[in-house]
């Protein structure tokens, strides 16, 4: 489609009187990894494009005692510029450094790789871990969902046509904890994730599982978390048996959800190798 209007926002004000102005025709863009291609492609069929790159409020990385939020529009290279972040939730850092070339992540946000429903979205496994927050935002006001509620669909995302993603935010853990994540690709530094996992794990003094949550890239229609997996595992002894029971587990989930695709029988046992690489960071 043609398109008709470009509007450059400044404030999420802005972009939500844009999206109820022309709801349904509109089209928001940030890095444009994706939406140039499309475009470029005659593929896309908005008429209107608003551009949120220069919202101020969706570009920012802010720590508070209790949370780290992170606006929409901020990119991978930003996340993985950020000392704290690295420091604090290393999975999420190495998700972000995972992510293509050093072009993509320097245009690429992290609202957009949530947004765009993809399973094989890069940050996204390691917030489904975190059990991260997304706020969205029209002119009616707001509404925070868990991440992994937003997924509904392959490639489909619980967002409204007048709603922007504006934020993610991140409880902040002050006891110890792990927070990992692997990747899988075709090609080392350029590729898109054949499949990813990402866990996050809290043990006691004799290395007992109290808290874990293991999420799934490219290994379902969206990422997701592993729930038979994270029940299987918790209150048990982290071992090395326990992480090999454990992903031979994971081998099974796959196995059963992926097992009329011809790809099953690579992911069943690949995943088996990235979730021991992960795991074995946190004994």
């Amino acid at each position: 489609m043609k398109i008709k209007k470009f509007i450059k926002a400044h404030t999420i004000n802005e972009v939500t009187k844009a999206l109820e102005e022309f709801n349904g025709e509109i089209q928001i863009i940030a890095g444009g990894t994706d939406l140039s291609v499309k475009i470029r492609d005659g593929e896309n069929d908005k008429a209107v494009i608003v551009d949120i790159s220069d919202v101020s409020d969706m570009n920012k990385i802010e720590f508070s005692d209790n949370k780290l939020l992170i606006g929409s529009a901020v990119k991978f290279a930003e996340v993985e510029e950020c000392i704290d972040i690295k420091n604090e939730f290393k999975g999420l850092w190495a998700a972000a450094k995972s992510v293509g070339a050093p072009q993509i992540r320097n245009l690429g946000t992290i609202g957009g790789n949530i947004a765009n429903g993809s399973p094989a979205a890069d940050i996204v496994p390691p917030l489904l871990a975190l059990n991260a927050c997304v706020t969205l935002e029209s002119s009616n006001g707001k509404r925070i969902l868990n991440l992994r509620d937003i997924y509904i669909g392959k490639g489909k995302v619980d967002i409204k046509e007048d709603e922007v993603l504006t934020f993610i935010t991140i409880d902040r853990i002050k006891e110890k904890y792990y927070i990992e994540f692997e990747k899988l690709g075709l090609r080392n530094a350029l590729a898109i994730a054949r499949l990813s996992t990402s866990l996050y794990l809290e043990k006691d003094e004799n290395n007992i599982i109290e808290k874990i949550r293991v999420a799934s890239g490219s290994l379902g229609l969206y990422p997701m978390r592993e729930l038979k997996l994270e029940e299987f595992m918790v209150g048990k002894k982290l071992d090395k048996n326990l992480m090999i029971e454990s992903a031979n587990v994971y081998s099974g989930i796959v196995y059963d959800r992926l097992h009329e695709r011809s790809t099953c029988e690579f992911k069943k046992e690949a995943v088996k190798g990235i979730f021991l690489k992960a795991i074995e960071k946190c004994l």
